[in-house]
């Protein structure tokens, strides 16, 4: 018989930081806002270089070699590797989620120049929560199954109204293509969350997933811009600010809070709070430093107000789950 489940967090301190619905909530927004900064710096890394994919292979090395320096110097590698041999190898699908976000970001450059960021936004948006409610269903991620339930479809319907309300107005092409791809990538990205999720759990350690997340990503991205620059060359140069390089730290903070969080809240929530997350902190970046010609709407401000409800909504859902268990 399927049930609704409730999993206690694996991975130590750091776990049990987020052990409450409320922390996991507070972790996986500061995690979507966090993703608005490393946009925003990794856009000014890539018109440097004058490639997307330069900027995009440099952000997952430096959360690569972020994430290395955190299991190696809170012992979690050997703690990690040791649980994992006792309790048998995961399935080969959890280790494949930075296979998600490498597929992201190679396709938000694709998309972004032809369809605006705007509309891809939009589309990710609609993949990311939509897709989530199956993988909940499922029980694909560590909180167990979270059946489809009135309130969490509401709060994903909510989400993607909120996106097309702060995309009201927006430049784009609609090239059916690159938006569908969009959308699957946006599914990709709660297949991710359950995968690192699932990993952190089996092995005890969030920031071991963090690592395989990230270690399987920058190979791939690196092979992509390794053949794009041998084709294509790079016209810009490195950047002397040694700010403009710290996107991958945020890569890895959003990359381990996803892990530990999304034990708590499940797919479907942890990515409404992170999209919640996220458009608040990209309010702030357009308020602080804004991008020529742009400037903050009151529908943008509303959005993101419609997001934190979209929130709210969903939990009334998980709750109700988890009574009916």
């Amino acid at each position: 018989m399927s049930v609704a489940t409730e999993s206690r967090p694996g991975g130590g301190g750091f776990a049990r930081l987020v052990a409450t619905p409320r922390r996991a909530l507070l972790l996986a927004f500061a995690a979507g806002a966090a993703i608005s900064v490393q946009a925003y710096i990794n856009g000014r890394l890539g018109r440097e270089f004058d490639s997307a994919y330069v900027a995009a292979s440099i952000n997952n090395l430096v959360a690569l070699l972020v994430a290395l320096a955190v299991v190696f110097a809170t012992g979690a590698l050997p703690r990690g590797l040791a649980r994992m041999r006792a309790l048998g190898r995961p399935p080969l699908w959890q280790f494949t989620g930075g296979l998600a976000g490498a597929a992201l970001v190679l396709v938000s450059a694709a998309a972004a120049p032809e369809v605006g960021v705007a509309l891809l936004t939009v589309a990710i948006v609609c993949g990311s929560t939509g897709g989530s409610l199956p993988v909940d269903a499922a029980g694909l991620g560590p909180a167990g199954r979270r059946p489809v339930t009135a309130p969490r479809v509401a709060g994903v319907l909510l989400a993607v109204a909120a996106t097309i309300l702060s995309a009201v107005g927006a430049r784009g092409h609609v090239d059916v293509l690159l938006l569908t791809l969009a959308l699957l990538a946006g599914v990709s990205l709660a297949v991710q969350s359950a995968a690192n999720g699932r990993l952190a759990q089996q092995s005890g350690e969030p920031f071991l997933a963090s690592l395989i997340n990230t270690t399987v990503g920058f190979s791939a991205l690196a092979l992509v811009t390794i053949a794009v620059v041998a084709v294509v060359g790079v016209a810009g140069s490195a950047p002397g600010n040694p700010l403009l390089y710290l996107g991958g730290v945020c890569g890895a903070f959003v990359v381990v809070s996803g892990a530990a969080a999304v034990q708590t809240l499940g797919v479907l929530r942890l990515g409404l709070a992170t999209v919640a997350g996220q458009m608040a902190g990209a309010l702030a970046v357009d308020l602080i430093a804004p991008a020529p010609g742009e400037t903050v709407t009151a529908t943008t401000v509303i959005g993101v107000a419609l997001t934190m409800v979209a929130v709210l909504i969903s939990g009334r859902g998980q709750a109700a789950a988890a009574r009916a268990a």
